[in-house]
């Protein structure tokens, strides 16, 4: 049985009237509407989702897409122009740094002032008081004004009080991009938690493995229209599109990629069967033909394109089959059609999902290759340890010029790469094995462990 639906938007959308000057704005009001002075801006037209019980949804979109107006809307800041939204239960946000603050108040005195807001008696916000201070942990500052605290400590109280309540439905816009890594990692553990009681997230970022990672389905927004709605692979692999392609030349093939990728998912394994010609040794190892990726895309290129891309064994052979354990090379030559410089070539290694697992760039961070002239071909090799766990991964190459970041040419899954299990035993688990040698029983002291018990 499904899980009830805590969001229900139906053609929600949001104008603003833009007025050319303050006499048009007088006019406006003057003329009551018999005469338009102002030109309409749809920050949002025509949005349709749901959101189940427990499920996270990312929101990705450039800036000015509508992604924070569809939060506000969503969390009844803002009234919107026409269409619907109804959510069941309370509904907690954080739509900016230290929304809902007093700067003049203490942070004890915000926690009480924010959980009234969401609809907390003070006996309630008192038993959870002391999760509140723990999760936020900014020590006797909670006893300062909020004025006086930093950009984290302020995140910290915020997100303790809005998550801590165990609201029905909770909005994050950006804000834990300001938080340190081991804070991150604290927030998204607490969400995980949220979302096993049935607390539903709604997630916007443009950090495309955060949504690959703790989304369960994403949407794309673009100039205030619903473009896409999908799994998080799919959509996320559109959105790089987009950031790397002009408007006309990405929405030309929008509609087939992500036809394409969302087929794509719905197969249990994207290789099909090894063909009769596979170049596979005994153990299983070796080139299979019938091994390649059909979510490949390569983007435009711009004046530079990788020709080839190919998986080499430690012998220099071809392959795409091996066992863990084994050092393997990603092959990729290049060809420029016009001169270029400041260079930067890298590849990458990700997963089924489309979680990057590791990479590597060429030359070194902040260097870039000598300047290119028009037909210039050459190659680059990447040598990667076989540290990688058994399972299917995926080759990806990109060459952009620097500082701008502007690629050149970048292929996505190009080539699929499956390793199998170790010839040997293997200790390790995980993403990778980074285990060097066999893990060591230390008897001595374990006997001395033993007569300290006794």
């Amino acid at each position: 049985m499904a899980n009830p639906i805590t969001i229900q938007a139906e053609k929600l959308s949001k104008c603003y009237q833009v007025f050319s000057s303050p006499r048009a704005r007088l006019a406006q009001g003057l003329w009551r509407g018999k005469r338009t002075f102002f030109k309409p801006f749809w920050a949002l037209n025509d949005v349709s989702f749901e959101l189940e019980a427990g499920q996270t949804m990312g929101v990705v979109g450039r800036n000015g897409s509508g992604k924070s107006t569809l939060l506000q809307l969503l969390c009844g800041t803002l009234t919107p122009t026409s269409g619907t939204v109804a959510i069941e239960g309370r509904v907690a946000a954080l739509l900016e740094l230290g929304s809902g603050f007093n700067p003049e108040f203490t942070g004890l005195e915000n926690i009480y002032l924010n959980a009234a807001l969401l609809g907390l008696s003070k006996e309630e916000t008192d038993s959870n008081l002391d999760s509140i201070l723990a999760f936020a942990d900014i020590g006797d500052f909670v006893n300062q004004p909020v004025k006086t605290y930093s950009s984290g400590m302020a995140l910290r109280l915020a997100f303790a009080v809005q998550a801590n309540i165990e609201p029905d439905v909770l909005v994050v816009d950006e804000a834990l991009a300001v938080g340190d890594e081991f804070f991150q990692r604290k927030c998204f553990k607490h969400l995980q938690a949220l979302k096993a009681k049935g607390t539903s997230i709604l997630l916007v970022t443009h950090n495309c493995g955060q949504i690959l990672q703790h989304c369960d389905q994403a949407m794309l927004l673009n100039r205030g229209q619903l473009e896409f709605i999908g799994r998080p692979k799919s959509i996320t692999t559109i959105y790089q599109r987009l950031n790397n392609s002009t408007e006309d030349g990405w929405r030309t093939q929008a509609e087939a990629l992500f036809t394409q990728l969302e087929a794509n998912e719905d197969r249990p394994d994207p290789a099909r069967k090894a063909k009769p010609e596979a170049q596979l040794d005994a153990d299983g190892s070796g080139y299979d033909p019938s091994l390649k990726p059909e979510s490949r895309m390569a983007y435009p290129s711009r004046g530079l394109r990788i020709e080839t891309m190919q998986i080499l064994d430690h012998e220099g052979k071809r392959c795409n089959v091996l066992h863990q354990g084994e050092e393997f090379y990603v092959a990729l030559n290049y060809l420029t059609d016009e001169e270029v410089e400041n260079v930067e070539l890298a590849c990458s290694i990700t997963d089924k999902s489309g979680q990057l697992i590791t990479g590597q760039r060429f030359p070194e961070l902040g260097q870039s290759l000598p300047p290119l002239s028009a037909g210039a071909s050459f190659s680059c090799r990447f040598k990667f340890d076989g540290c990688l766990q058994p399972g299917l991964y995926f080759l990806n190459a990109g060459a952009w010029n620097c500082p701008e970041k502007i690629y050149l040419h970048r292929i996505v899954d190009g080539c699929a790469l499956r390793i199998l299990l170790p010839r040997n035993t293997s200790y390790g688990f995980g993403l990778v094995d980074l285990t060097s040698n066999t893990p060591e029983l230390i008897h001595t002291a374990l006997s001395e462990q033993n007569r300290a018990i006794d």
